[in-house]
């Protein structure tokens, strides 16, 4: 396999990553950039060679998914972190974290929290993200949103969490891909 490079969504690249990665609409990319220029989310993308197989975004105070669980334990979260069917368990997942926590530290943030679902089909997300050392913050709690397709039709998404945080420390703080 070639190497994994994430790095942020650039307008350049959303072309090329939407018809790899699409979203439930046109525009969610767009704005996510829009944010990223302002300074309140960092959109990640993983691409091996030119394909897009992974992203990842982190959501800082002031933007408007910064959910209640962030806010409670007052740190950045990551959201929306998924890697593309074929390319799972390859450290794609895990390579977006750590560039996740990179940016989160580089912005100033101690720490960066997530949530994940207790289903068990989260159950590799949750060891995942234990390996790579977040721990139990609080919870269960439903995280639920509205999204809206590109007819204006409401797509809504609810889930059952609990919400994991990990201390960033400049140096030692990730693990590598296994």
């Amino acid at each position: 396999m070639d190497p994994v490079e994430v790095r942020r969504l650039a307008p350049a690249d959303l072309a090329a990553f939407q018809a790899g990665m699409p979203a439930w609409n046109a525009t969610e990319y767009t704005n996510r950039i829009g944010f990223q220029e302002r300074g309140l989310a960092v959109q990640l993308v993983a691409w091996v060679g030119e394909r897009p197989t992974g992203r990842a975004m982190v959501v800082f105070p002031g933007h408007p998914e910064w959910s209640p669980s962030a806010y409670r334990e007052g740190c950045p979260e990551i959201r929306d972190l998924g890697v593309a069917p074929g390319w799972r368990r390859r450290g794609i997942a895990t390579a977006l974290v750590v560039a996740a926590e990179r940016e989160t530290r580089s912005a100033g943030f101690a720490r960066l929290g997530l949530g994940v679902g207790v289903e068990d089909a989260a159950a590799a997300a949750r060891s995942l993200y234990e390996r790579l050392g977040y721990v139990f913050a609080h919870g269960p709690f439903v995280q639920a949103a509205l999204l809206e397709a590109d007819d204006g039709a409401p797509l809504p998404v609810a889930g059952v969490c609990t919400y994991l945080v990990k201390a960033l420390t400049d140096e030692g703080s990730t693990s590598q891909p296994s």
